[in-house]
């Protein structure tokens, strides 16, 4: 059996750390997907303020220095009816070029959150179940009135 070191199976980065962000844009730390594969983003959104949102998308670069949106990578918009919430988001390998960001805008007031970017090594096995090159992979929990 071959074993496998953590850090040759998963790469971490805590693309843009929790905290509370006035309006404005925040471009997060890329991660370097060269030798892995899917790369999944999770926004850890936290509070909104009463008329805050959260508009956060991905983005890719073949150099680290010119970045474009990832066509269909946006995450929900986050606002107070849906905040205190973990989003993923599965990007698949061959969907995304090397290097890979988070850009968060918020606006009108301020907003809880961060994302932490993970990639995974390339699969040991064929995939062809045909999934989609994206996807959000786990909603926030439905919250009912009382």
């Amino acid at each position: 059996m071959k074993h496998y070191s953590p850090e040759s199976v998963v790469k971490h980065v805590d693309s843009i750390p929790v905290a509370s962000f006035g309006a404005g844009t925040t471009d997060g730390t890329s991660i370097d997907t060269a030798g892995f594969g899917d790369v999944i983003a999770t926004l850890l959104a936290g509070t909104n303020q009463a008329t805050g949102t959260n508009d956060t998308k991905l983005q890719d670069s073949a150099d680290n220095v010119t970045f474009a949106d990832i066509p269909g990578a946006a995450f929900t918009q986050v606002t107070t009816g849906n905040d205190n919430a973990n989003y993923r988001m599965l990007l698949r390998e061959g969907s995304h070029k090397r290097y890979v960001r988070p850009r968060q805008v918020i606006a009108t007031a301020a907003c809880v959150a961060g994302v932490v970017l993970e990639a995974f090594a390339p699969s040991r096995s064929e995939d062809a179940d045909g999934e989609a090159a994206f996807q959000t992979i786990v909603a926030p929990p439905t919250v009912s009135a009382a």
